[in-house]
């Protein structure tokens, strides 16, 4: 469904404003897609909406913040949900979007946005971004500093041009992130995989935590020691640089291994390369073959035990809290197993006596 949007409210304070060196802008929208795009100068200028319908503005010095005013715009279908294992849990969402918001700031700017349902796109800003959102990709292209990202649901990708300092928090959606430094890494996804491609400073201690998704490392130089915990899932190592260790029982060591990284998946597979994050694999054409004699009929499939309801229930509470922020990953896991342990049967549980 779409809907025209509208708005009976003009634009209040400037679309033009000069916050001087390493200023602030805010964008704080309800329903609305963000592009931000760093240009020269020190000014922060309103590009789109054009005529300034359904935002307001207030100037300050060294800030500039930006707010959408509530009206009707296009209605959009996203998806709430998590995976562990072959279990899933979701709801779909409905949202209005009420247009694009676009601004150009000093590429010196820290930028901080806000945004209830909507994608927000950030490109060339070096001082930093900071984003939230419950609905809606994210993208920070050509970024330097500090970059902190929390999405419940929606994509990240992140592409630094300078060393950065990564925080991402995802509930579902995947987290993508390149940069020819990371000064720290704390990723934790939910429901997603977690790929990271660059070299990794020895300064500070680097985590990744997922629930239910993989984890694909490409350390492209330096040295790296990978401490690796899975509940459920593979370690493989491709780098060419690999010194010592399992990533399990001793630390996974590449090249030096100066810096520091400890890697915590529930259900998920861990990869440790070289180069870019999941190069393309080459295509190799497939010669046809003669068609297959047919097959007799497949039997009937075998129903699926029902699934016990109060393992359900505890399950989805834990999920639930955890999606809330309310616990870590750590402690998801513990609740998760300490759910799960009264239902598998002890060893030689059926045996009888003779």
């Amino acid at each position: 469904m779409a809907g025209e949007s509208t708005t009976t409210e003009p634009v209040a304070g400037p679309r033009v404003h000069d916050i001087g060196a390493g200023g602030i802008v805010v964008v704080a929208a309800e329903a609305a897609d963000v592009r931000i795009q760093g240009v020269e100068g020190t000014e922060v200028r309103v590009v789109a909406p054009a005529d300034g319908a359904g935002i307001a503005t207030e100037a300050q010095p060294g800030r500039f913040t930006v707010r959408t005013l509530r009206h009707v715009g296009t209605e959009r279908i996203g998806f709430v949900g998590l995976k562990v294992g072959r279990r899933e849990f979701g709801f779909p969402l409905g949202f209005r979007v009420s247009g694009t918001i676009e601004i150009e700031v000093p590429r010196d700017a820290r930028v901080e946005v806000g945004v209830g349902a909507g994608d927000v796109a950030v490109r060339d800003v070096r001082g930093g971004a900071v984003v939230r959102t419950a609905t809606g990709d994210v993208s920070i292209k050509g970024v330097g500093g500090h970059v902190a990202v929390n999405a419940s649901s929606g994509d990240v990708n992140v592409i630094a041009a300078e060393p950065v300092t990564l925080e991402v928090h995802s509930v579902a959606g995947d987290v993508r992130a390149r940069a020819p430094r990371f000064d720290r890494v704390a990723v934790e996804t939910i429901s997603g995989d977690a790929e990271l491609a660059g070299t990794f400073a020895a300064a500070a201690r680097h985590t990744i935590s997922t629930v239910s998704g993989d984890v694909e490392l490409a350390v492209l130089g330096g040295g790296l020691t990978i401490e690796v915990k899975t509940v459920s899932g593979d370690l493989t190592c491709h780098h060419p640089d690999r010194r010592d260790g399992d990533g399990r029982r001793r630390p996974l060591v590449i090249g030096d291994g100066a810096a520091q990284m400890a890697i915590r998946s529930m259900s998920g597979d861990v990869d440790v390369r070289p180069g870019r994050v999941g190069p393309p694999a080459p295509v190799t054409p497939v010669p046809p073959v003669a068609p297959a004699p047919p097959r007799p009929p497949a039997p009937p499939p075998v129903a699926p035990p029902a699934p016990d309801d109060a393992q359900d229930a505890g399950t989805v509470a834990i999920l639930e809290a955890l999606a809330r922020g309310e616990i870590d990953v750590v402690e998801a896991e513990r609740r998760l197993t300490l759910v799960a342990a009264p239902h598998e049967p002890a060893p030689g549980g059926d045996r009888r006596d003779a």
